[in-house]
């Protein structure tokens, strides 16, 4: 057994986590560790809707089926993959040898199914017929909590509030900034930094809660968007929960 320690002894001596201050490895970890978790949840949202958004060169594309489960397999090899980095430095009874290999592990996992999502969108053959669905296309329990709060949340989404958001997360990057190449005083910039993904967390969360509420009786919403909904419910939760659950990532890291 083992137990969670700060500064674990498989930890690699020669890793630059390690030479850093405890400060900044609370910070890298704390990271590292939302990020993981915000990718265990998209995994697991392509195989609930049977879509997967994804970022390419051309900006974001869609994935369906066959190819979102394969994105959703990658997704989460790279998860636990990223994990081991985690166990490695802070648990207590972690041995370097296992993390290592299974991290590798995880690495070929990934690019096989990168190799399998292509042969499925691209090359065409077998793997392009098959057609998989999502478990649960019409759910809305991934999308927490804009099913209950998204009237009170959807304010956030408005061209007023947006507006507000973008000068106020500006304003924060420039002192954040400022704090650390003229003052140098880096608790400050890491304070005014943590403001600007707290601030980019609500702006998410709002442009969520707008989505989820036009298909679903806001007000002067175009009813497209209750008709895509209803026909195709899977590729619409799928594209309201990125926004929704962009949040994850940014406001873990800025409140700590």
């Amino acid at each position: 057994m083992g137990r969670w320690v700060a500064l674990s002894a498989a930890a690699d001596s020669q890793a630059a986590w390690t030479k850093s201050p405890a400060e900044q490895r609370f910070f890298n970890s704390t990271g590292l560790g939302v990020t993981v978790a915000f990718l265990l949840v998209y995994a697991l949202s392509g195989v609930v809707f049977g879509y997967l958004p994804v970022f390419v060169l051309e900006g974001f594309a869609i994935l369906q089926g066959t190819a979102a489960w394969f994105g959703s397999a990658g997704t989460l090899a790279l998860a636990l993959g990223w994990a081991t980095h985690l166990v490695q430095r802070h648990w207590s009874s972690a041995s370097p040898a296992t993390c290592t290999t299974f991290r590798y592990i995880c690495y070929i996992a990934v690019a096989t199914c990168v190799c399998l999502v292509a042969l499925a969108e691209l090359a065409g053959g077998p793997l392009s017929r098959l057609r998989w669905s999502g478990l649960a296309p019409a759910s809305e329990w991934l999308l927490a909590p804009l099913p209950w709060l998204w009237r009170e949340l959807a304010p956030l989404g408005s061209h007023k509030a947006t507006g507000k958001l973008f000068f106020a997360g500006g304003a924060a990057l420039a002192l954040a900034f400022f704090f650390l190449k003229a003052v140098e005083r880096p608790r400050v910039f890491i304070f005014f930094l943590g403001a600007a993904a707290c601030i980019a967390g609500f702006y998410f969360l709002g442009d969520a809660a707008l989505d989820y509420g036009a298909a679903r009786g806001l007000p002067g919403a175009s009813p497209d968007y209750a008709k895509e909904l209803n026909t195709n419910p899977g590729r619409y939760n799928a594209w309201n929960f990125c926004p929704g659950w962009g949040r994850l990532p940014v406001w873990p890291m800025g409140c700590s």
